[in-house]
């Protein structure tokens, strides 16, 4: 199950599900089918990828997935393993979100970064050809300190 922090005295899932976030827990190896199909139009519900995200190396910390972006398309990943760490830009602020097993993260084309804690094995399915990839574009917020999540 996911842990939420952020702003305080702010409804923070209501706050990430206006910016396009949702959190569902499904424990399985992948996303429900009916989940993934409320989502996703038909002819775009395919497993675009199965990848392991690895912490990044000291210093790397914001750049490429953990810079500031927002993705093109719309998301369903399912994480299968591992631990990892996101932020999102919300109307009030910044919320951190730990995933961890069973997770099925819902984004459509929100501002966020993603920061895997430990190897993390993700289920991929997004919006567009098969061809295509999240055409991630980078906001230029600048990078504050990770949160530590215990």
């Amino acid at each position: 199950m996911v842990l939420i922090s952020g702003p305080d005295g702010v409804d923070l899932e209501a706050s990430l599900a206006l910016a396009g976030v949702r959190f569902v827990h499904a424990p399985g190896d992948d996303a429900p089918a009916e989940l993934v199909a409320e989502i996703l139009p038909p002819g775009e519900r395919e497993i675009r990828a199965v990848a392991v995200a690895d912490p990044p190396a000291p210093g790397d910390e914001h750049t490429g997935m953990g810079a500031w972006h927002v993705n093109a398309v719309d998301e369903v990943h399912f994480v299968r393993s591992g631990r990892g760490l996101l932020q999102f830009a919300v109307p009030a602020g910044i919320c951190s979100v730990e995933v961890m097993a069973g997770d099925v993260m819902i984004v459509r084309r929100a501002e966020h970064r993603y920061l895997p804690l430990e190897p993390q094995e993700w289920v991929m399915r997004h919006t567009g050809p098969v061809e295509a990839g999240l055409g991630a574009q980078e906001t230029g917020r600048a990078p504050e300190p990770w949160p530590s999540m215990s």
